[in-house]
């Protein structure tokens, strides 16, 4: 047995056909994504090749992409706003030994087995203007003139589909946050604890830097899965009204396949997978330069 997984031919037959699906399911796609980019086709005619032409009139003609571009950036920062700080705060209270805990835990990941699409319809009742829950407190608050359509007000509908995915997935990265803080030994903590640390300088000085590899992993999963949200956004506010809910993803949709615009629907896909290459990329340098120059200094103290 040995002796076949030491051979290279073995270990390639066995791994062949996982990479094989990954190919056409990952890059595959991705490459022919950005290859109709540089085409003007509407699925039906013959495709016209236009060059750039598709990424110069997003960049200097279509307003919609750049409110939607804008609208991305607003989204990534505020469910990572709302779900990590939420998720951290709550791990750590569920890792210690308290009643129910488990029942918590599963409570608060609940929701990121269910569908967005289901999320999407289930807040647009809690927003909805005339028997929505909001509205419905507001009144018994008996404040009813702050009742309104909440998802009919363009300075709101962004943020309302921003609190609807946060309560989705921080459940998600609770879990992540519970699974690094498990692996501390609590020597270390108790450790501290004598020595007078509190809980917030025992979370900052000893929790934090040694879950930071999944807090970075977090991070990573958060910034990409906001870039790219696109069911929760067209189930609550269909990027409306007036496309000031509209995000990168969403405008791929309507423009490749509502205007037929396959080709200028690629380039808006291909500049969303560049932003969330880049995210991964810059959070994963940041990452490493840290544990470098951490290393350094654990070098550079003097004897």
């Amino acid at each position: 047995m040995d002796r076949m997984l030491k051979n290279k031919w073995i270990i390639l037959l066995f791994v062949f056909p996982g990479l094989l699906m990954y190919v056409f399911v990952v890059p595959l796609p991705i490459l022919s994504a950005v290859y109709y980019s540089f085409f003007d086709w509407n699925l039906l005619s013959p495709m016209e090749f236009v060059g750039l032409g598709n990424y110069e009139r997003l960049i200097t003609h279509d307003y919609i992409f750049a409110m939607a571009f804008k609208n991305t950036l607003i989204f990534a920062a505020g469910c990572l706003i709302l779900q990590l700080p939420l998720a951290f705060w709550l791990a750590n209270i569920l890792s210690g030994k308290m009643r129910g805990s488990q029942f918590f835990r599963n409570s608060y990941f609940l929701p990121v087995i269910i569908s967005g699409t289901s999320i999407g319809l289930l807040w647009r009742f809690i927003y909805d203007g005339n028997n929505g829950l909001i509205n419905t407190i507001v009144r018994m608050l008996g404040n009813p003139e702050y009742a309104k359509e909440w998802l009919s007000d363009p300075s709101f509908a962004l943020y309302g589909v921003m609190i609807s995915v946060s309560w989705q997935y921080f459940g998600y990265h609770m879990i992540i946050y519970l699974a690094g803080i498990t692996t501390i030994n609590n020597e270390i903590i108790e450790s501290a604890r004598i020595d007078g640390a509190n809980g917030i300088r025992v979370i900052m000085h000893i929790i934090v830097p040694l879950v930071k590899p999944f807090i970075v992993i977090s991070l990573i999963l958060s910034l990409t899965g906001s870039v790219k949200a696109f069911d929760n956004v067209l189930a609550l506010t269909s990027g409306g009204p007036a496309h000031s809910s509209e995000v990168l993803a969403l405008h791929m949709y309507n423009t490749a396949f509502h205007e037929m615009r396959y080709g200028y629907g690629n380039a808006v896909g291909a500049i969303l997978f560049i932003m969330n290459l880049g995210f991964t990329l810059l959070l994963g340098l940041l990452m490493n330069e840290r544990t470098t120059e951490r290393r350094r200094g654990q070098y550079d103290k003097p004897s």
